[in-house]
């Protein structure tokens, strides 16, 4: 498991992330928090990206997906999952040490409220 990062780090992390990549990776985040054991399954995980990058985008929203809105989601997965999946893992990591401390039970919503401020 990775070094758990400080909060400062991970803001300082999510700072450049534009609102699409933030709103793909909350999304990915909540995915992980529902299968924590498939988090190192990259295909699974290329999987999901590309879902959440085709909501988030908006692709076929009108209609079935154009080759234009196929294009868009293939062109942002290859530009941005590497980044969004590395800041997605820091964010992962701090969040847990974060419930950690916390103590009690871990609760989906406690997680949500986490990573909310985080990415706010």
């Amino acid at each position: 498991m990775p070094s758990v990062p400080t909060a400062a780090a991970v803001r300082e992390r999510l700072a450049p992330l534009d609102d699409l990549d933030k709103k793909v990776l909350g999304g990915l985040l909540a995915t992980w928090m529902a299968a924590p054991q498939r988090v190192r399954d990259r295909e699974w995980v290329s999987e999901q990206f590309v879902h959440l990058a085709n909501a988030a985008i908006g692709a076929g929203d009108d209609g079935p997906a154009t080759s234009a809105d196929v294009e868009r989601v293939r062109s942002f997965a290859r530009d941005r999952m590497p980044a969004i999946e590395a800041a997605a893992l820091l964010v992962f990591v701090r969040v847990a040490a974060d419930l950690q401390a916390r103590g009690g039970a871990f609760t989906f919503a406690a997680a949500q409220e986490l990573v909310r401020g985080y990415l706010s």
